[in-house]
Protein backbone atom coordinates (compact mmCIF):
# COMPACT_ATOMS: atom_id res chain seq x y z
CA UNK A 1 0.00 0.00 0.00
CA UNK A 2 2.90 2.22 0.71
CA UNK A 3 4.30 1.81 -2.49
CA UNK A 4 0.95 2.67 -4.35
CA UNK A 5 0.72 5.88 -2.44
CA UNK A 6 4.05 6.92 -3.01
CA UNK A 7 3.32 6.20 -7.14
CA UNK A 8 0.20 7.89 -6.82
CA UNK A 9 2.18 11.56 -5.86
CA UNK A 10 3.14 11.35 -9.46
CA UNK A 11 0.90 13.26 -11.44
CA UNK A 12 1.15 10.83 -14.17
CA UNK A 13 0.20 7.99 -12.52
CA UNK A 14 -2.42 9.76 -10.20
CA UNK A 15 -3.99 11.00 -13.64
CA UNK A 16 -3.41 7.38 -15.13
CA UNK A 17 -5.09 5.77 -12.40
CA UNK A 18 -7.88 8.74 -12.28
CA UNK A 19 -9.02 8.10 -16.09
CA UNK A 20 -8.68 4.09 -15.95
CA UNK A 21 -11.59 4.54 -12.97
CA UNK A 22 -13.41 6.67 -15.42
CA UNK A 23 -13.15 3.78 -18.02
CA UNK A 24 -14.03 0.99 -15.75
CA UNK A 25 -17.25 3.43 -14.79
CA UNK A 26 -18.03 4.24 -18.33
CA UNK A 27 -17.42 0.29 -19.21
CA UNK A 28 -20.08 -0.83 -16.80
CA UNK A 29 -22.59 1.60 -17.39
CA UNK A 30 -22.44 1.28 -21.36
CA UNK A 31 -22.95 -2.43 -20.70
CA UNK A 32 -25.66 -1.77 -18.51
CA UNK A 33 -27.59 0.58 -20.92
CA UNK A 34 -26.53 -1.87 -24.52
CA UNK A 35 -28.30 -4.61 -22.15
CA UNK A 36 -31.41 -2.68 -21.47
CA UNK A 37 -32.17 -1.50 -24.65
CA UNK A 38 -31.62 -5.53 -25.85
CA UNK A 39 -33.92 -6.40 -22.83
CA UNK A 40 -36.76 -4.06 -24.46
CA UNK A 41 -36.61 -5.33 -27.10
CA UNK A 42 -36.45 -9.04 -26.43
CA UNK A 43 -39.79 -8.63 -24.21
CA UNK A 44 -41.90 -6.95 -27.39
CA UNK A 45 -40.50 -9.60 -29.36
CA UNK A 46 -41.99 -11.97 -26.52
CA UNK A 47 -45.17 -9.89 -26.18
CA UNK A 48 -45.86 -9.78 -29.69
CA UNK A 49 -45.43 -13.95 -30.12
CA UNK A 50 -47.53 -14.64 -27.57
CA UNK A 51 -50.08 -12.12 -28.41
CA UNK A 52 -49.91 -13.86 -32.48
CA UNK A 53 -50.27 -17.19 -30.96
CA UNK A 54 -52.99 -16.11 -28.59
CA UNK A 55 -55.22 -15.05 -31.56
CA UNK A 56 -54.19 -17.75 -33.96
CA UNK A 57 -56.02 -20.14 -31.02
CA UNK A 58 -58.76 -17.85 -30.56
CA UNK A 59 -59.71 -18.03 -34.91
CA UNK A 60 -58.87 -21.56 -35.61
CA UNK A 61 -60.30 -23.55 -32.23
CA UNK A 62 -62.99 -23.56 -30.50
CA UNK A 63 -61.59 -23.01 -27.02
CA UNK A 64 -62.89 -19.79 -25.12
CA UNK A 65 -60.93 -16.93 -24.94
CA UNK A 66 -60.95 -17.01 -20.90
CA UNK A 67 -59.07 -20.14 -21.59
CA UNK A 68 -56.29 -18.93 -24.21
CA UNK A 69 -55.43 -16.26 -21.97
CA UNK A 70 -55.40 -18.74 -18.95
CA UNK A 71 -53.04 -21.04 -20.48
CA UNK A 72 -50.71 -17.74 -21.37
CA UNK A 73 -50.98 -16.22 -18.13
CA UNK A 74 -50.40 -19.93 -15.52
CA UNK A 75 -47.52 -22.35 -15.66
CA UNK A 76 -47.46 -25.79 -14.74
CA UNK A 77 -45.87 -28.94 -15.80
CA UNK A 78 -48.43 -30.79 -17.32
CA UNK A 79 -48.84 -28.54 -19.67
CA UNK A 80 -45.27 -28.07 -20.61
CA UNK A 81 -44.89 -31.60 -21.05
CA UNK A 82 -48.29 -31.45 -23.84
CA UNK A 83 -46.64 -28.39 -25.33
CA UNK A 84 -43.53 -30.64 -25.42
CA UNK A 85 -45.12 -33.47 -27.23
CA UNK A 86 -46.89 -31.37 -29.34
CA UNK A 87 -44.03 -28.99 -30.88
CA UNK A 88 -41.19 -32.47 -30.64
CA UNK A 89 -41.76 -32.25 -34.75
CA UNK A 90 -40.89 -28.88 -34.85
CA UNK A 91 -37.62 -28.84 -33.20
CA UNK A 92 -38.91 -27.25 -29.63
CA UNK A 93 -37.97 -29.89 -26.90
CA UNK A 94 -36.52 -29.23 -23.67
CA UNK A 95 -32.56 -28.73 -23.50
CA UNK A 96 -32.07 -27.84 -27.36
CA UNK A 97 -32.14 -24.23 -26.82
CA UNK A 98 -34.58 -23.90 -28.92
CA UNK A 99 -36.52 -20.26 -29.01
CA UNK A 100 -33.69 -18.84 -26.61
CA UNK A 101 -33.39 -16.16 -29.01
CA UNK A 102 -36.92 -15.22 -26.86
CA UNK A 103 -35.14 -15.40 -23.64
CA UNK A 104 -34.98 -12.48 -21.47
CA UNK A 105 -32.84 -11.93 -18.79
CA UNK A 106 -30.73 -8.90 -17.17
CA UNK A 107 -27.29 -9.65 -17.80
CA UNK A 108 -25.53 -7.74 -15.21
CA UNK A 109 -22.72 -10.43 -14.90
CA UNK A 110 -20.84 -9.61 -18.13
CA UNK A 111 -21.23 -5.84 -17.46
CA UNK A 112 -19.54 -6.46 -14.31
CA UNK A 113 -16.96 -8.86 -16.25
CA UNK A 114 -16.05 -5.94 -19.03
CA UNK A 115 -15.45 -3.62 -16.40
CA UNK A 116 -13.09 -5.78 -14.32
CA UNK A 117 -11.01 -6.58 -17.48
CA UNK A 118 -10.72 -2.30 -17.98
CA UNK A 119 -10.00 -2.45 -14.23
CA UNK A 120 -7.22 -5.54 -14.69
CA UNK A 121 -5.63 -3.75 -17.33
CA UNK A 122 -5.45 -0.53 -15.08
CA UNK A 123 -4.07 -2.43 -11.64
CA UNK A 124 -1.44 -3.92 -14.49
CA UNK A 125 -0.56 -0.30 -15.30
CA UNK A 126 -0.14 0.84 -12.34
CA UNK A 127 1.90 -1.98 -11.12
CA UNK A 128 4.36 -0.75 -14.46
CA UNK A 129 3.98 2.80 -12.98
CA UNK A 130 5.44 1.20 -9.38
CA UNK A 131 8.00 -0.35 -10.91
CA UNK A 132 9.11 2.50 -13.36
CA UNK A 133 8.94 4.98 -10.18
CA UNK A 134 10.56 2.45 -7.81
CA UNK A 135 13.50 2.24 -10.13
CA UNK A 136 13.37 6.30 -10.32
CA UNK A 137 13.20 6.85 -6.70
CA UNK A 138 16.13 4.61 -6.30
CA UNK A 139 18.13 7.05 -8.68
CA UNK A 140 17.00 10.31 -6.49
CA UNK A 141 17.96 8.34 -3.16
CA UNK A 142 21.23 7.94 -4.75
CA UNK A 143 21.86 11.14 -6.08
CA UNK A 144 20.07 12.42 -2.70
CA UNK A 145 23.58 10.54 -1.11
CA UNK A 146 25.67 11.48 -3.62
CA UNK A 147 26.63 7.80 -4.51
CA UNK A 148 26.40 5.68 -7.71
CA UNK A 149 23.30 3.60 -8.45
CA UNK A 150 24.29 0.29 -7.82
CA UNK A 151 21.22 -1.51 -8.04
CA UNK A 152 20.22 -3.39 -11.67
CA UNK A 153 17.72 -2.07 -13.25
CA UNK A 154 15.62 -3.79 -15.70
CA UNK A 155 14.78 -0.99 -18.66
CA UNK A 156 17.45 -0.11 -20.64
CA UNK A 157 16.36 3.68 -20.44
CA UNK A 158 16.64 3.87 -16.79
CA UNK A 159 20.37 2.40 -17.17
CA UNK A 160 21.26 4.95 -19.66
CA UNK A 161 19.14 7.47 -17.24
CA UNK A 162 21.17 6.33 -14.16
CA UNK A 163 24.46 6.01 -15.87
CA UNK A 164 24.56 9.46 -16.78
CA UNK A 165 23.06 10.39 -13.18
CA UNK A 166 25.95 9.32 -11.62
CA UNK A 167 28.10 10.83 -14.25
CA UNK A 168 27.05 13.70 -13.11
CA UNK A 169 27.52 13.34 -9.85
CA UNK A 170 31.03 12.41 -9.67
CA UNK A 171 31.32 15.15 -12.67
CA UNK A 172 30.03 17.59 -9.30
CA UNK A 173 31.99 15.76 -6.68
CA UNK A 174 35.48 16.94 -9.05
CA UNK A 175 34.33 20.05 -9.13
CA UNK A 176 33.61 20.64 -5.70
CA UNK A 177 37.44 18.88 -5.28
CA UNK A 178 38.09 21.60 -8.02
CA UNK A 179 37.27 24.08 -6.73
CA UNK A 180 38.31 23.52 -3.14
CA UNK A 181 41.74 23.34 -4.26
CA UNK A 182 41.48 26.66 -6.43
CA UNK A 183 40.45 28.18 -3.57
CA UNK A 184 43.56 26.91 -1.37
CA UNK A 185 45.63 27.89 -3.92
CA UNK A 186 44.43 31.35 -4.43
CA UNK A 187 44.83 31.46 -0.71
CA UNK A 188 48.08 30.51 -0.98
CA UNK A 189 48.90 32.53 -3.93
CA UNK A 190 47.69 35.60 -2.16
CA UNK A 191 49.92 34.80 1.38
CA UNK A 192 53.09 34.43 -1.10
CA UNK A 193 52.44 37.98 -3.35
CA UNK A 194 51.36 39.53 0.34
CA UNK A 195 54.88 38.34 1.58
CA UNK A 196 56.61 39.22 -1.95
CA UNK A 197 55.09 43.11 -1.85
CA UNK A 198 55.81 43.49 2.10
CA UNK A 199 59.67 44.35 1.14
CA UNK A 200 59.66 46.52 -1.27
CA UNK A 201 56.40 48.28 0.37
CA UNK A 202 58.51 48.51 3.17
CA UNK A 203 61.41 50.14 1.50
CA UNK A 204 59.29 52.71 0.10
CA UNK A 205 57.35 53.68 3.57
CA UNK A 206 61.26 53.60 5.37
CA UNK A 207 62.66 56.19 2.57
CA UNK A 208 59.63 58.05 2.51
CA UNK A 209 59.64 58.52 6.34
CA UNK A 210 63.27 59.45 6.36
CA UNK A 211 62.89 61.98 3.22
CA UNK A 212 60.05 63.72 5.32
CA UNK A 213 61.93 63.76 8.66
CA UNK A 214 65.69 64.54 7.88
CA UNK A 215 67.43 67.14 6.61
CA UNK A 216 69.48 66.09 3.36
CA UNK A 217 71.33 67.65 0.26
CA UNK A 218 70.14 66.54 -3.04
CA UNK A 219 72.52 63.87 -3.81
CA UNK A 220 71.33 62.45 -0.61
CA UNK A 221 67.79 63.23 -1.57
CA UNK A 222 68.49 61.45 -5.32
CA UNK A 223 70.52 58.44 -3.70
CA UNK A 224 66.74 57.56 -1.68
CA UNK A 225 64.77 58.49 -4.59
CA UNK A 226 66.90 56.05 -6.53
CA UNK A 227 65.97 53.28 -3.59
CA UNK A 228 62.37 54.43 -4.42
CA UNK A 229 62.55 53.83 -8.23
CA UNK A 230 63.81 50.53 -7.49
CA UNK A 231 61.35 49.39 -5.14
CA UNK A 232 58.50 50.59 -7.15
CA UNK A 233 59.88 48.55 -9.86
CA UNK A 234 59.55 45.82 -8.23
CA UNK A 235 56.25 46.36 -7.04
CA UNK A 236 55.41 47.32 -10.76
CA UNK A 237 57.12 44.43 -12.07
CA UNK A 238 55.24 41.83 -9.31
CA UNK A 239 52.09 42.82 -9.69
CA UNK A 240 52.37 42.38 -14.40
CA UNK A 241 53.96 39.49 -13.47
CA UNK A 242 51.70 37.71 -10.86
CA UNK A 243 48.83 38.60 -12.63
CA UNK A 244 50.14 37.29 -15.95
CA UNK A 245 50.89 33.90 -14.51
CA UNK A 246 47.68 34.28 -12.54
CA UNK A 247 45.82 34.04 -16.58
CA UNK A 248 47.83 31.25 -17.43
CA UNK A 249 46.69 29.28 -14.59
CA UNK A 250 42.99 30.55 -14.99
CA UNK A 251 43.67 28.98 -18.24
CA UNK A 252 42.05 32.54 -19.75
CA UNK A 253 44.53 33.09 -22.41
CA UNK A 254 43.43 32.49 -26.13
CA UNK A 255 46.44 31.76 -27.86
CA UNK A 256 46.31 32.38 -31.24
CA UNK A 257 48.29 29.21 -33.37
CA UNK A 258 49.46 29.91 -36.82
CA UNK A 259 52.71 28.29 -38.36
CA UNK A 260 56.05 30.83 -37.37
CA UNK A 261 59.52 31.17 -37.86
CA UNK A 262 61.57 29.77 -34.60
CA UNK A 263 64.38 32.48 -35.61
CA UNK A 264 62.24 35.12 -35.51
CA UNK A 265 60.74 33.75 -32.10
CA UNK A 266 64.01 33.91 -30.84
CA UNK A 267 64.97 37.72 -32.26
CA UNK A 268 62.50 38.79 -31.11
CA UNK A 269 62.93 37.39 -27.54
CA UNK A 270 66.18 38.17 -27.04
CA UNK A 271 66.03 41.94 -28.47
CA UNK A 272 65.65 44.01 -24.63
CA UNK A 273 68.75 41.24 -23.16
CA UNK A 274 71.95 42.67 -25.29
CA UNK A 275 71.97 45.07 -22.68
CA UNK A 276 72.09 42.85 -19.24
CA UNK A 277 74.09 39.99 -21.05
CA UNK A 278 76.42 42.83 -22.30
CA UNK A 279 76.29 44.02 -18.47
CA UNK A 280 77.94 40.84 -17.20
CA UNK A 281 80.37 40.14 -19.89
CA UNK A 282 78.08 37.72 -21.62
CA UNK A 283 77.12 37.21 -25.23
CA UNK A 284 74.15 36.29 -27.03
CA UNK A 285 74.07 34.09 -29.42
CA UNK A 286 71.62 32.90 -31.93
CA UNK A 287 72.08 29.67 -34.19
CA UNK A 288 68.37 29.19 -35.66
CA UNK A 289 67.76 28.32 -39.33
CA UNK A 290 65.43 30.43 -41.38
CA UNK A 291 63.36 27.12 -42.36
CA UNK A 292 62.31 25.92 -39.30
CA UNK A 293 58.98 26.51 -38.21
CA UNK A 294 56.64 26.15 -35.61
CA UNK A 295 52.79 25.86 -35.07
CA UNK A 296 52.12 28.12 -31.86
CA UNK A 297 50.97 31.60 -30.60
CA UNK A 298 54.62 33.62 -31.22
CA UNK A 299 54.01 36.44 -28.89
CA UNK A 300 53.41 34.04 -26.04
CA UNK A 301 56.27 31.52 -26.97
CA UNK A 302 58.37 34.72 -27.36
CA UNK A 303 57.11 35.68 -23.69
CA UNK A 304 58.79 32.12 -22.65
CA UNK A 305 61.51 32.47 -24.51
CA UNK A 306 62.36 35.87 -23.22
CA UNK A 307 62.17 34.80 -19.78
CA UNK A 308 64.73 32.10 -19.94
CA UNK A 309 67.07 34.14 -21.82
CA UNK A 310 66.98 36.32 -19.04
CA UNK A 311 67.62 33.82 -16.10
CA UNK A 312 70.12 32.09 -18.18
CA UNK A 313 71.94 35.97 -19.18
CA UNK A 314 71.59 37.28 -15.14
CA UNK A 315 73.30 33.92 -13.79
CA UNK A 316 76.13 34.01 -17.08
CA UNK A 317 79.49 36.24 -16.04
CA UNK A 318 81.51 36.90 -18.92
CA UNK A 319 80.16 33.56 -21.05
CA UNK A 320 77.91 32.90 -23.87
CA UNK A 321 74.11 32.26 -23.94
CA UNK A 322 73.10 30.19 -27.11
CA UNK A 323 70.04 30.02 -28.55
CA UNK A 324 69.80 27.49 -31.25
CA UNK A 325 66.84 24.99 -32.52
CA UNK A 326 66.31 21.48 -34.20
CA UNK A 327 64.04 19.60 -36.49
CA UNK A 328 63.45 16.29 -37.00
CA UNK A 329 59.97 14.66 -38.59
CA UNK A 330 58.50 13.62 -35.02
CA UNK A 331 59.58 17.20 -33.16
CA UNK A 332 60.96 20.58 -33.02
CA UNK A 333 63.41 21.40 -30.76
CA UNK A 334 64.63 24.56 -29.11
CA UNK A 335 67.26 24.98 -27.42
CA UNK A 336 68.67 27.55 -24.59
CA UNK A 337 72.23 27.06 -23.39
CA UNK A 338 74.45 28.76 -20.78
CA UNK A 339 78.29 27.99 -19.20
CA UNK A 340 77.28 30.23 -16.18
CA UNK A 341 76.87 29.62 -12.97
CA UNK A 342 74.58 26.09 -12.95
CA UNK A 343 71.93 24.94 -11.01
CA UNK A 344 72.78 22.22 -7.68
CA UNK A 345 70.07 19.32 -9.04
CA UNK A 346 68.37 19.60 -5.79
CA UNK A 347 67.22 23.19 -7.06
CA UNK A 348 65.98 22.17 -10.38
CA UNK A 349 62.13 21.07 -9.18
CA UNK A 350 62.56 24.75 -7.42
CA UNK A 351 62.82 26.51 -9.77
CA UNK A 352 58.70 26.81 -10.96
CA UNK A 353 57.89 27.77 -7.30
CA UNK A 354 55.85 31.34 -7.30
CA UNK A 355 58.34 33.60 -6.17
CA UNK A 356 61.37 31.56 -5.86
CA UNK A 357 64.60 33.48 -7.16
CA UNK A 358 68.19 33.23 -7.10
CA UNK A 359 69.14 36.71 -8.46
CA UNK A 360 67.46 38.50 -5.90
CA UNK A 361 71.21 39.29 -4.17
CA UNK A 362 72.25 40.79 -8.16
CA UNK A 363 68.94 41.97 -9.30
CA UNK A 364 66.40 43.26 -6.59
CA UNK A 365 63.69 43.71 -9.17
CA UNK A 366 63.76 39.84 -9.72
CA UNK A 367 60.63 38.74 -8.32
CA UNK A 368 60.67 34.66 -9.38
CA UNK A 369 57.36 33.99 -11.46
CA UNK A 370 59.66 34.56 -14.81
CA UNK A 371 60.14 29.93 -15.03
CA UNK A 372 56.64 29.59 -14.22
CA UNK A 373 55.23 31.25 -16.73
CA UNK A 374 57.71 29.92 -19.19
CA UNK A 375 56.51 26.29 -18.17
CA UNK A 376 52.71 27.22 -18.16
CA UNK A 377 53.06 28.72 -21.92
CA UNK A 378 55.21 25.59 -23.30
CA UNK A 379 52.69 23.34 -21.77
CA UNK A 380 49.44 24.97 -23.20
CA UNK A 381 51.31 25.17 -26.89
CA UNK A 382 51.49 21.38 -26.01
CA UNK A 383 55.42 21.02 -25.60
CA UNK A 384 57.15 20.05 -22.58
CA UNK A 385 60.05 21.64 -21.18
CA UNK A 386 63.58 19.74 -19.47
CA UNK A 387 66.33 21.52 -18.17
CA UNK A 388 70.18 19.85 -17.29
CA UNK A 389 72.45 21.45 -15.26
CA UNK A 390 75.84 21.33 -13.85
CA UNK A 391 77.18 23.36 -11.27
CA UNK A 392 80.12 25.70 -12.34
CA UNK A 393 79.54 24.24 -15.93
CA UNK A 394 76.29 25.88 -17.28
CA UNK A 395 72.33 24.97 -17.57
CA UNK A 396 70.84 23.61 -21.01
CA UNK A 397 67.10 24.21 -21.30
CA UNK A 398 65.05 22.64 -24.13
CA UNK A 399 61.80 22.90 -25.54
CA UNK A 400 60.13 20.08 -26.89
CA UNK A 401 56.95 20.56 -29.41
CA UNK A 402 55.91 17.37 -30.99
CA UNK A 403 54.41 17.29 -34.73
Amino acid sequence: MGRLIKTLENRTALVFASISAAVCALTFGACLWVTDICANQVQTQVSDHMLAVAGRLSQNTDIPDEQIAAAFAQRGTQEAKLGERILSGRGFEVGTGKGHEYAYSQPVLPCLAAAAGVFLCAVLGCACFMHIFADIRKMTLSAQNKQKCLDELSDRDLELLAEQVDRLIAERERSIGQISQEKKALAQYLQDFSHQIKTPAAGLTLNNEICRTHKMDRDELLGYLDKDRVCIERITKLCSQSLKLARLQAGTIEYKIAPCSVYSIAERACAPLYELAAENGTEIEIQIPNEITLQCDELWLCEAVSNLVKNACEHTKDGCVQVFAKQTPLCTELFIKDNGEGIANEDIPLLFRRFYSRSNDTDPSAVGIGMSIAKHITEDLGGKMYIESAVGKGTSIRLEFLH
